[in-house]
């Protein structure tokens, strides 16, 4: 008798918690479709408009209707072989030191990575020099844009498809949208190769050669690159190579650390290449030219950026190697309950996410060159702006599970998030 009124107090419980747990797989699936469909599009959308020039946002997009005007062969082999390169290049045993990453909680090992992007940086780029010196149509990129783009979005669909099938049983939610689109694997290998970390350093890659290129086709169209022109691809190449000189601080990154490798990262590493070269796209085809006080101007708030940038995130991450160096000595932390220190001094003690806002900056700086006539250009800071928002509010939900009471604490005493005295 208890046991029969037991299970009938239960029927309604459990028919209501799977019809709960059927609504919330419908609305993550609605979510991701529509983020399959907005991110896709929006890479082809900046391309249609650095195609024809046509940068107003509000400017309908025309695309062509001839299918070869998309898909093309050879441009699909050409991009697949550059990336088996960036692979082979990966796994050279030279260019960089073979390190440890995080430890990965379910399984307690580290996984080890090889620290040779710079080296493969230099190399792309020498690479492309020495094409272009012998003759090489390496602009052939800039006219066959949408075939280019066409391709990348074929090889990351093929690669989500197979990263899917893939993953283990276990691991996957039962709804096969939702882990193809956000995957299945946190870090998908073979042996020491780690695809998620090469298609991020390869994304990356793939918008310094493009702006290499657009700088190549103002020689093309029989001009020279302006310096406003030069002066953006150095700004962007300057932040690239820092950002490899010191690879070690990408190990330790949301990208690397927390998200699976699905279509859903993929996609976001390919909008890389083909929509963070627009302002050099833009400069190019405009031959916009600022004033050399105007452009002084931008050089030094980009100069002060990356003062920023750089401090804070060599602050972090020597305290994270050593708490204890003598340049911490004046420093004051707070301590957690996990044997962590909340350092509250230096960059760290003016504001959360002193990096940010270093990033920030940095990011303005390559927008402002392009002049106020359109605002694609700033696309770019507006969306990281967006993304490091809500990356800060992440970030401080985690530390507040993890450390209790000594985030609290922190925060009452770093009361600003990303910009001081403004939020």
């Amino acid at each position: 008798m208890d046991i029969t009124r037991k299970r009938t107090l239960n029927q309604p419980t459990d028919k209501a918690e799977k019809a709960s747990t059927d609504d919330d797989n419908t609305a993550t699936s609605k979510s991701a479709v529509f983020f399959t469909l907005f991110f896709t599009s929006w890479i082809f959308v900046i391309v249609e408009k650095c195609i024809k020039g046509n940068w107003s946002i509000i400017a309908v997009p025309r695309f062509p209707s001839d299918v070869n005007s998309y898909i093309e062969i050879k441009t699909f082999a050409i991009l697949t072989v550059w990336f088996v390169l960036q692979c082979i290049l990966y796994m050279l045993p030279f260019g960089g030191e073979l390190v440890d990453g995080l430890q990965i909680k379910e399984s307690r090992i580290r996984l080890k990575y090889r620290l040779n992007a710079f080296f493969v940086l230099t190399a792309n780029i020498i690479g492309f020099l020495i094409a272009l010196l012998s003759g090489i149509r390496v602009t052939s990129v800039f006219d066959k844009l949408l075939q280019m783009t066409t391709s990348g979005v074929l090889l990351i669909l093929l690669s989500s498809i197979v990263l899917y099938l893939r993953g283990s049983k276990s691991d996957k939610t039962g709804n096969g949208f939702n882990d193809w689109f956000n995957g299945v694997e946190l870090n998908p290998r073979w042996g020491l190769f780690d695809l998620k970390y090469v298609c991020f350093r390869s994304g990356i890659i793939g918008w310094i050669l493009m702006n290499f290129i657009n700088i190549a086709k103002a020689f093309d169209n029989g001009d020279k690159p302006s310096v406003t022109l030069l002066t953006v691809a150095g700004f962007q190449l300057l932040y690239v190579a820092d950002y490899f000189w010191f690879e070690d601080g990408i190990l330790v990154s949301r990208d690397i650390v927390h998200e699976h490798l699905g279509y859903n990262l993929l996609v976001q590493f390919l909008m890389i290449p083909f929509c963070f070269a627009v302002q050099t796209r833009y400069l190019m085809m405009t031959k916009c030219e600022l004033p050399w006080y105007c452009l002084l101007a931008v050089i030094i708030l980009n100069l002060i950026g990356y003062w920023i940038y750089r401090g804070s995130n060599s602050e972090k991450n020597n305290f994270r190697k050593n708490p204890n160096d003598p340049q911490f000595a004046n420093y004051e932390v707070i301590p957690t309950l996990t044997g962590k220190n909340l350092l509250v001094s230096g960059w760290w003690g003016i504001c959360r996410h002193p990096n940010y806002l270093g990033d920030l900056i940095i990011s303005l700086t390559y927008a402002l060159p392009t002049g106020f006539s359109y605002f694609l250009p700033y696309l770019n800071p507006l969306f990281l702006f967006v993304m490091l928002v809500g990356r800060e509010r992440t970030d401080g939900d985690e530390c507040r599970k993890r450390y209790g009471e000594a985030w609290e604490t922190y925060c009452h005493r770093v009361k600003y998030r990303i910009i001081p005295y403004v939020y």
